[in-house]
């Protein structure tokens, strides 16, 4: 399978997960069983998750993932942000969803869904990623919200999932030419909050970062299971505790964190804690414009 197939089967299978996601999430469904449903058919198609789901709800914007014992579940009214990613060979399909749960679409949904849209119409080669980002802050601020300005999209490559180039959420002022061949993540978000989004205390997403003298045995091991499973894309503290135990696994993150051997993602939340929803589709640029494949 060459490179854009393998892109074009990614992108077919996270477009098949995000479809039916609409029917598993309601009230009281379990994070954990919204992650495992996500994870295990990206599988089951053949794929691998390119990143741990995240399930970020209301406030929350990104990097949530459930942990093995999570009994998190959503509730009526909760706006539900999942984003999946599944990779073959290391080529990545991206794409996210906002379900607003047992509820319609409302503003807020409207704003980065339609923003998103526009956003996608927008691309063609030359187009200064900059001219994207005003295209989707005015469909936002159109709506009377704000999009969230320190989280961005994002270019595709193989065993990366965020490189270059960014593509902002409001017109920055500056930016860079898309080029034909190009595979980008265009994913705005919206909030009836500040539009910024800060760490929160909880980090459960990691990644691979370096090789660095790691003395724990333990640490020692578990660094080379991350290697070796993952390679440089991010990875959930809960698929290593079905390893490791969840005790021995939280144990040994902090270790090689503070070595450096690997980067910890903090949980993001909207700063005033408003509301927030995304939307998010992966691309090829062409001559002829996108060619979304998610």
């Amino acid at each position: 399978m060459d490179e854009r197939e393998a892109y074009l089967r990614a992108g077919e299978i996270t477009r098949k997960v995000k479809e039916l996601l609409p029917e598993k999430v309601s009230d009281g469904v379990a994070f954990l069983d919204i992650a495992n449903f996500v994870e295990n058919m990206i599988i089951e198609e053949g794929a691998r998750p390119a990143f741990p789901v995240n399930i970020s709800v209301n406030n929350i914007s990104a990097h949530d993932t459930p942990t093995i014992d999570d009994v998190r579940k959503v509730s009526k009214g909760d706006y539900v942000k999942v984003d999946i990613g599944a990779q073959i060979d290391g080529y990545i399909a991206d794409t996210a969803i906002t379900i607003h749960v047992d509820e319609g679409e409302d503003d807020l949904m409207k704003a980065s869904k339609e923003a998103l849209e526009a956003a996608i119409e927008a691309v063609r080669p030359g187009v200064r990623t900059n001219e994207i980002g005003k295209v989707i802050e005015d469909t936002i601020k159109a709506y009377g919200l704000k999009p969230i300005e320190n989280l961005s999209g994002h270019g595709l490559e193989q065993y990366v999932c965020h490189s270059s180039p960014t593509i902002p959420n409001y017109d920055s002022g500056h930016g860079v030419e898309l080029r034909e061949g190009d595979v980008i993540a265009i994913e705005p978000f919206a909030t009836d909050g500040i539009g910024k989004v800060m760490d929160d205390e909880e980090h459960l997403i990691f990644k691979y970062m370096s090789e660095r003298p790691v003395r724990l045995p333990l640490a020692r091991k578990v660094l080379m299971t991350i290697k070796k499973n993952y390679n440089t894309l991010p990875f959930a503290q809960r698929w290593l505790s079905e390893i490791y135990t969840k005790r021995k696994t939280e144990f040994a993150l902090k270790y090689l964190v503070r070595s450096s051997s690997i980067y910890a993602f903090a949980v993001l939340k909207e700063a005033d804690n408003g509301n927030v929803t995304q939307f998010e589709h992966s691309m090829f640029v062409t001559s002829d414009g996108p060619k979304v494949f998610t």
